[in-house]
């Protein structure tokens, strides 16, 4: 049965967050934190997903995505203003994933309230990132340059070349997503960030952690990952091979999927354990008013291929069942009140007010709702929706059967943002996704004052190109399912290299092992990778493959094995294989856990 499903906006109080809620008003409360620089819509692509199973709150960094210019200098006071947010909606536990910055928040949340947290997701996060140094370098670019060099830097920053090359219309959201950044707001962060550091107070985090981080991440490297996966009791690490730093935007399928298991394993063990169901009371309700919207320099409207509404049955920008329903293609409509790109799709007609609809109000929606816009013709600017590997329902991850659009923010656009008028608002791709022509106001009924055509801040990331966006899609052959999982298990640098010693004579067997132990085995449904890990560490153990063993035992950390986990196998292994297997194994795995684990140079 599918839960009603409301929006609500919100003021943005002193001392709280922007944020806006999407999902069930009586599931289980999700957070998700951003990484700097960035705006709530780089989780767009998860949201669709997410809904399904919990009321999903995202809120934006002060300064960020047009919201109060209110500088926070600590991690911990950015904490403690979203605990006041959550606080004002009758939230008290919740599940928490953050990226970067928000993932910093993440651990503060998991060492001084343990209390609120059912569980934990560190994404491109890091007990300690970088060095004081270097982060108080970078407030001092911008206090002397603006965000201009900061934005220019983002791509580099966060995705990887291939993905950048392939994708210049998220690289461009990306820049401009930066450039409207409050520079104060974005200093302050950094000197947060330069004054962060709980590698000491990892062992206390005591909630379920995934650690979640991109294989090209330069960032927040996998060597970051694996410190806090050591020290978190229950820790487990999830590699995303091809993804760098902002992993949800670029790999969201693989992301999602991630999150989605980590999380319901983490409510039913909480239930399970009889803990107080994690609800979502109605928060009271409150009257909408502007919050500080963005300076006219900070007006940019949403990177083509924005939100729209969405027939019923559909989540927001993704299709339903189609001849490409399997496609890996993350696709959103378009929003009002921006002027067309070259080659943008047309919106539909604008929908007419509903009787007794309050002016200024779009039918069903509440007033100035910057991320949707009901009425655009069903199939407007859409590409076919994508699938989460994993799911074997046959629906795309984006479809809610029976459900509405939903939505609500925090906060409304500030004065001066006026529809069709957003300067430097980004120009459609060459893939023909733009922004539809500005609308008219719609006369509201019995001659009263006209709706407005609804306008919005900083928009969501452009629609993938088709040619990165299938690389994602789940693949019907062995082969490539097989060497997806290798890579993913053991590592690009491993597998490359072996991949370049291939020849006539070994050619055929790495095919073997490829297609039918990774493929095959690797890749079935019984058991999951972080208990085949432990079974492959004891059976090399019993054979004696003591150079394999220190593959796997690497491989065990990317699949979250803890350094605990892989003691206790060994120990296990010792009773039954023999104690001089077992020794020579512990030697090995001794020696692999401390180079894993060592912080960068």
């Amino acid at each position: 049965m599918i839960r009603e499903r409301v929006w609500r906006v919100s003021e943005t109080p002193a001392n709280t967050l922007q944020y806006r809620s999407d999902g069930p008003e009586d599931a289980p409360v999700l957070v998700l934190g951003p990484a700097l620089g960035t705006t709530w819509h780089m989780w767009d692509r998860q949201i669709p997903e997410l809904t399904r199973h919990w009321r999903v709150l995202r809120f934006d960094l002060p300064g960020h995505g047009g919201a109060p210019a209110e500088p926070a200098p600590a991690v911990g006071e950015l904490t403690d203003r979203l605990l006041a947010t959550l606080d004002g909606l009758g939230v008290d536990r919740f599940g928490y994933a953050g990226c970067s910055i928000g993932g910093a928040m993440g651990a503060d949340l998991a060492l001084r309230h343990p209390h609120r947290l059912v569980a934990l997701a560190l994404i491109a996060a890091s007990a300690r990132s970088g060095t004081a140094d270097s982060w108080h370098q970078r407030g001092n670019t911008v206090r002397t340059s603006g965000m201009d060099p900061i934005a220019r830097s983002a791509p580099e920053s966060w995705f990887t070349p291939n993905f950048a090359g392939a994708q210049p219309a998220i690289v461009d959201w990306a820049v401009q997503m930066v450039s409207t950044t409050d520079p104060g707001c974005y200093v302050a962060a950094c000197d947060a960030l330069a004054a962060f550091d709980v590698r000491a107070e990892l062992g206390r985090i005591g909630v379920p952690a995934l650690v979640l981080v991109g294989a090209e991440d330069q960032v927040t490297p996998p060597a970051d990952a694996r410190v806090l996966v050591a020290g978190i009791h229950d820790a487990r690490l999830a590699v995303v091979p091809g993804a760098s730093h902002l992993a949800p935007v670029e790999a969201p399928a693989a992301v999602t999927d991630l999150l989605v298991r980590h999380f319901t394993t983490a409510w039913q063990l909480s239930t399970q354990q009889g803990l107080t169901p994690v609800t979502s009371p109605t928060p009271p309700s409150r009257t909408a008013t502007p919050a500080q919207g963005p300076t006219p320099g900070q007006a940019f409207g949403p990177a083509p291929g924005s939100e729209t509404g969405q027939p019923t049955g559909h989540a927001p920008g993704f299709p339903g069942h189609g001849p490409d329903a399997g496609v890996a293609s993350e696709a959103f409509g378009h929003m009002p009140g921006r002027t067309t790109g070259p080659g943008g799709l047309p919106p539909g007609p604008a929908p007419a007010p509903q009787p007794g609809q309050p002016a200024g109000r779009a039918p069903g929606f509440p007033a100035n709702d910057p991320g949707v816009a009901p009425g655009q013709a069903p199939g407007s600017g859409q590409a076919p929706g994508f699938a989460v590997p994993g799911r074997a329902e046959g629906r795309t991850a984006g479809q809610m059967p029976g459900a509405t659009a939903d939505h609500a923010v925090g906060r409304a656009p500030g004065p001066g943002h006026v529809a069709g008028a957003a300067p430097g608002h980004l120009p459609g791709p060459a893939s023909g996704y733009g922004f539809p022509p500005a609308q008219q106001p719609t006369p509201a009924p019995g001659g009263g004052a006209p709706v407005p055509p609804m306008t919005g801040g900083f928009g969501p990331p452009p629609t993938l190109e088709p040619e990165a966006a299938a690389a994602t899609a789940p693949d019907p052959d062995p082969y490539g399912r097989g060497m997806r999982i290798r890579r993913e298990v053991l590592g690009d640098a491993h597998v490359d290299a072996a991949e370049a010693a291939k020849d006539d004579l070994t050619g055929d067997y790495e095919d073997f092992v490829t297609r039918y132990a990774w493929g095959g085995a690797w890749d079935r449904p019984g058991l999951d990778r972080r208990t085949r890990a432990l079974i492959t560490l004891t059976a090399l153990t019993a054979g004696g493959h003591l150079d394999d063993l220190a593959l796997h035992t690497r491989a065990a950390l990317r699949c979250g094995l803890t350094p605990d986990d892989i003691k206790e196998a060994l120990l296990h292994t010792a009773v039954y294989c023999g104690v001089p297997a077992a020794g020579a194994a512990f030697q090995v795995a001794r020696r692999v856990i401390a180079e894993e684990s060592a912080p960068p140079a």
